[in-house]
């Protein structure tokens, strides 16, 4: 019956068991993706599949491959996925291969043998850690070859020219291949590189070189380079070019570099999308606007990640050129205890497409934009950043607002009146995420926040850590913009006394309704001086689903009818059986003064502990 099939393919088939002989004399494809160790591949299973093209065969037990292989003298494609291998000798047989893969099969030596296959376009050699042993000159016997994936694999290349013989493939050996489109590879030891390695072929490659890279699977670009090398190396005429070529740039350890740009790139990097710089002891800028004959850098740059450079005290130096940053959608600071803003107000342009800021750990950061003295930015106009979704701001002692002049920026702590954080200078119309930690801040938003509170009608989730000095949250005004509001956390904010406070605090009339319309999770937790959520009558959470509080000692109600206030001062309710929630929220939870509950599910009525 399967004489007329020109394909098999056996897709999470639990069989019991393969013929002895497939005699299918028309099958060009065989596909079997294994879900049962115990199942064999009998030795002589392919003898009647002679016109056989392709065969692939994923998590299969193959420790002596079926000795019927070499019969398939057509046979243009083996892949062999995360299979048990044992010797593969017997595939150098299979002249015709153009593609062989043995992805995560853990193979511990390439065979000699397979330097016999000079029609093989691509060698797949991905997630072999365990490969220990390419012989020399198997690679260069592969003259066809045009993709070459190494990655998480082979590392021990051997060093050309030393007196011993070499027991490794050398990287040399590439060289001799003319057709070499594609390479990825791990060079631990910079010093063996070749001169010349690196060809003006390579269309995609995925390369590290020194140690300490990990390989990324998320992979957003054809060109990925991450470099940890000496000064000396890096001046090399072949990782200059790939310096040129590379899309996604990671940078580790730099020697000899104070501005990144310039010195590694006279263009400007005018292809690269990514770059990613860390640990680096003399970087000061990424860009030097100040040179003599300053050009457009990071045209086309996508997202910017700066981790640990301790030297570093400004993204940009004077104004940069028109278009320079005009893509850029990502932006990550993290420990940079130099740098005191991000930007000033020259590079507005390229903050207008920004989608995404981190900063994380900058001892002294104060803004995010500074106007710097002399400045000529209209100072009545504001910067919209209408594309930014997530703004997070972590471990930044210094911090006192998202903008200020730099003449204006609080160094007197014992000013009266205390900077908030948001103020009119930056719009964020479309903010959905908000993440604040650590940060010194004594208020998030003006208590009247007029035409402020518009900017942040798409907020979705708040969550506030460890700011130690924020009494409360909002007002009743800045609440009613937050219709879209769904993740609120407060944790770790020893001052906080209540969430929500009357726009006046000397206003006498209640608070008839607080409503938090599409709030799902609710967690209150470190909060020493919380009395309470809100005054009023009334908080309305209908799509509330999560609950958490804990460690809240002092928090006896969770709203307080304000004209009752000197009753609870003079302890007159019911200790035992004070009422935390009010019956219309449709959440209610009584007991006495143990406040240690951790969560309350709405749905099922169920608390946790």
């Amino acid at each position: 019956m399967l004489e007329q099939y020109s394909a098999i393919s056996l897709l999470g088939c639990k069989i019991s068991g393969l013929p002895e002989v497939l005699n299918c004399p028309k099958m060009e494809s065989f596909i079997l993706y294994n879900e049962d160790p115990s199942l064999k591949i009998p030795d002589c299973l392919f003898e009647g599949t002679k016109t056989l093209q392709l065969m692939d065969m994923t998590r299969v037990q193959l420790p002596t491959l079926p000795s019927s292989l070499q019969f398939l003298e057509k046979l243009q494609t083996l892949c062999l996925y995360y299979c048990v291998l044992g010797d593969i000798a017997l595939i150098g047989e299979l002249k015709m291969l153009k593609v062989l893969s043995v992805m995560g099969s853990n193979i511990v030596r390439l065979p000699r043998e397979i330097g016999k296959l000079t029609r093989l376009q691509l060698l797949d050699l991905t997630d072999n850690p365990t490969l220990e042993i390419i012989p020399p000159n198997v690679l260069s016997c592969l003259t066809q070859l045009e993709d070459l994936y190494m990655e998480n694999s082979f590392l021990q290349w051997g060093v050309e020219g030393l007196d011993s013989p070499r027991n490794n493939a050398s990287l040399a050996e590439l060289k001799y291949l003319p057709y070499l489109s594609t390479l990825y590879l791990h060079i631990t030891d910079p010093m063996i590189l070749p001169k010349d390695f690196f060809s003006k072929k390579l269309e995609r490659f995925n390369i590290l070189i020194g140690e300490g890279w990990e390989w990324s699977r998320k992979r957003e670009t054809s060109t990925i380079l991450k470099l940890k090398i000496s000064a000396s190396i890096q001046s090399e005429e072949g990782i200059q070019l790939l310096l040129k070529r590379t899309e996604d740039l990671h940078l580790d350890g730099l020697e000899g570099v104070k501005s990144v740009s310039y010195e590694l790139d006279g263009q400007g990097f005018p292809s690269l999308k990514h770059l990613h710089i860390q640990n680096s002891l003399e970087i000061r800028y990424i860009v030097d606007s100040t040179m003599l004959s300053p050009i457009v850098a990071f045209p086309f740059l996508v997202s910017l990640s700066l981790d640990n450079l301790n030297k570093l005290e400004k993204i940009c130096n004077g104004q940069p050129v028109a278009e320079s940053f005009s893509k850029l959608r990502i932006l990550k600071v993290k420990s940079c205890p130099m740098l005191k803003n991000l930007f000033s107000l020259h590079m507005q342009r390229g903050l207008l497409q920004l989608e995404e800021i981190s900063i994380i750990d900058c001892k002294i950061m104060e803004v995010i934009v500074a106007e710097e003295s002399g400045s000529e930015a209209d100072e009545d106009e504001a910067i919209k950043l209408t594309q930014l979704r997530t703004l997070t701001l972590e471990y930044l002692p210094q911090f006192t607002s998202v903008s200020s002049k730099s003449n204006e920026i609080a160094s007197d702590t014992r000013l009266r009146t205390p900077m908030t954080l948001f103020n009119k200078k930056i719009e964020f119309p479309y903010l959905e995420d908000l993440k604040l930690s650590s940060i010194e801040v004594e208020k998030i938003w003006q208590d009247q926040p007029g035409e402020l509170s518009c900017w942040f009608l798409r907020l979705t989730s708040l969550i506030v850590q460890g700011c130690r000095n924020l009494k409360y949250l909002f007002t009743t005004s800045m609440v009613e913009s937050l219709a879209q509001l769904k993740r609120l956390e407060l944790c770790d904010c020893v001052s906080m006394e209540e969430i929500i406070i009357k726009n006046g605090l000397g206003e006498e009339e209640n608070v008839r309704g607080v409503m938090l319309p599409k709030l799902q999770f609710l967690k209150l937790e470190g909060l020493p001086n919380l009395t309470r959520f809100c005054t009023g009558h009334l908080i309305q959470c209908c799509f509330l689903q999560e609950l958490w509080i804990e460690n809240c000692p002092t928090l006896k109600t969770f709203i307080s009818n304000s004209l009752s206030t000197d009753a609870v001062a003079n302890n007159q309710f019911e200790e035992t059986n004070s009422t935390l929630f009010d019956e219309k929220n449709g959440l209610l939870f009584t007991g006495g003064e143990d406040r240690n509950i951790t969560a309350w599910d709405v749905n099922s009525g169920k608390v946790a502990y």
